[in-house]
């Protein structure tokens, strides 16, 4: 008859639990199987968890890509904002010296001003005379620059002076 072929029924009912629709299709317990159908479902499986691996591995790259820029972009950021605060705080020194260096340059102005005031008031009348007669010291190079103009000015004077007198009442 009929039997054997597969998806179709057959005419006399067998024993047992299974119709002819489930001797046709893999049962459900892979142990009832044989081992034929069973490589097939694994290989499918096998195949689908190594896309779905894959799938995973790809996503987790990007995210990784992802953190990294957002990494250096904040190492970068906060590199800038160092060197910023840096030369801000170098700024501030740098003013804080200058006004430091212009205080200190004002007390000794101020203290030299009230030093020589001090002395001015305190100096005898007699050397007070003195120091109105006399003259300002020059600087050692306008001193001998003058010494040499006044020994050039003798020796003009002296050969001038050592000519024989002509008496012009005789001549």
């Amino acid at each position: 008859m009929l039997t054997g072929r597969p998806g179709v029924r057959s005419a006399v009912p067998r024993l047992g639990t299974e119709s002819s629709d489930t001797r046709d299709r893999a049962p459900l317990n892979p142990r009832l199987s044989g081992g034929h159908h069973r490589a097939g479902a694994y290989l499918n499986m096998k195949i689908q968890l190594e896309k779905n691996f894959e799938e995973e591995r790809q996503i987790l790259l990007q995210q990784q890509k992802i953190c990294r820029n957002r990494a250096r972009k904040y190492f970068v950021e906060s590199n800038r904002r160092k060197k910023a605060f840096e030369e801000k705080l170098k700024e501030q020194e740098e003013k804080e010296h200058q006004i430091r260096e212009q205080i200190l340059q004002q007390r000794k102005q101020k203290f030299e001003e009230v030093t020589e005031k001090f002395q001015r008031a305190h100096i005898p009348l007699s050397q007070q005379r003195r120091a109105v007669f006399q003259k300002p010291v020059p600087p050692l190079e306008e001193a001998l620059k003058q010494i040499q103009e006044s020994n050039l000015k003798s020796k003009v004077n002296f050969s001038s002076s050592h000519r024989p007198a002509i008496n012009w009442r005789l001549a």
